[in-house]
Parts: C-alpha cells; sequence; structure tokens
C-alpha cells in the first residue's frame, strides 16, 4: 500500500538539516570511532553499508553527501552503541547545528537487515522523513510501505514512498 507523501514527511527536520549544513546542498557526516562517547565503534561492513545509504540519498534527493574524518565540521554524526534506554535500538536527535544517529549494535561487527533498516530509518529521519501520521505502529503501513513504520515486516531499502517524500522535499 502507497502511503501520502505528507503522511511520513517532517518540513521542520528538513528545513534543519538545510540550515545546519549551510544551505548549499552538501550534507557532512561523520561515522564515529570507538572510544567516542562510549562508541562501540562500526565494523567496516556497518560503515560500508552507510556509505552505501548516501550513496543512494544522493541519487534520490539532489543532496551530495561527503564523509568527513573528524567530528568537527559534520551535520550527520552516526554512533553504534550498546545500549539505549530499554526497548529502544535507534535514535535520531536534533542539535543545536547537527544530527546524532545512535542505534544498538545487536550481532558485533555482522550487519543484519533489521540493524539496516534502523540505521536507514534514522537516517531518514535527519532528512526530514517521519513516522506514518506520527503514529509509528500505524496498523496500515508496515516496513515494506515505509521504512519509516515500526511494523518491521522485512527491509529492502527506501520505498517507492519514502523515495517520493525525499523529493518532495529535496528535489
Amino acid at each position: 500500500m502507497s502511503i501520502a507523501i505528507s503522511a511520513i514527511t517532517s518540513q521542520r527536520w528538513a528545513e534543519d538539516l538545510w540550515r545546519f549544513s549551510g544551505r548549499d546542498g552538501v550534507v557532512n557526516y561523520w561515522l564515529a570511532d570507538s572510544g567516542e562517547r562510549q562508541t562501540l565503534g562500526m565494523s567496516g561492513r556497518e560503515a560500508k553499508y552507510i556509505r552505501q545509504v548516501f550513496e543512494r540519498l544522493d541519487q534520490i534527493t539532489g543532496l551530495e553527501f561527503e564523509e568527513k574524518i573528524s567530528r568537527a565540521k559534520s551535520d550527520i554524526d552516526l554512533y553504534c552503541v550498546d545500549d539505549l534506554n530499554g526497548n529502544t535500538i535507534g535514535v535520531t536527535t536534533r542539535l543545536d547545528s547537527w544530527f546524532n544517529i545512535e542505534w544498538v549494535d545487536r550481532r558485533g561487527g555482522e550487519l543484519t537487515r533489521s540493524e539496516a533498516w534502523v540505521i536507514a530509518h534514522e537516517i531518514g529521519h535527519a532528512l526530514g522523513l517521519d513516522h506514518p501520521n506520527d503514529r509509528p505502529y500505524d496498523p496500515r503501513y508496515d516496513t515494506m510501505d515505509t521504512i519509516m513504520s515500526y511494523n518491521y515486516t522485512g527491509f529492502k531499502g527506501f520505498t517507492d514512498s519514502d523515495t517520493a517524500a525525499l523529493q518532495s522535499l529535496w528535489s
């Protein structure tokens, strides 16, 4: 089932990323290493996957994503952690001039499909995607409709609805 673009977009978060990035169409991201803020550090597979997500988003959005070697000039920081308060497995936090993305490492250096979904979901938040109708467990939608649903039924990447929503925000 497709979902209305307006049901999965947050104009405010997209505008914040636009402001954080200097309004030039270039979004800088940084992959945290172990030792940073109680971070485990991410495996080569996880880092490679994140880079692939940003490459795909280059194509979808028209934005240019550049990896930085230090946190100093980044708009999106990504952290792999061992715990996030109870059942939380991923979170995107909007700060004064950047987004923090954290996800729970469930299998060490392995990258599970559900972990890949969490990472893409959280990156989606930083780019302005939101839960369906502000209801992550809305029973009408699952992850085959939008990566922004919490009703996990598998993951194949950004859906057609996600792509349309991102293009409405960024193209």
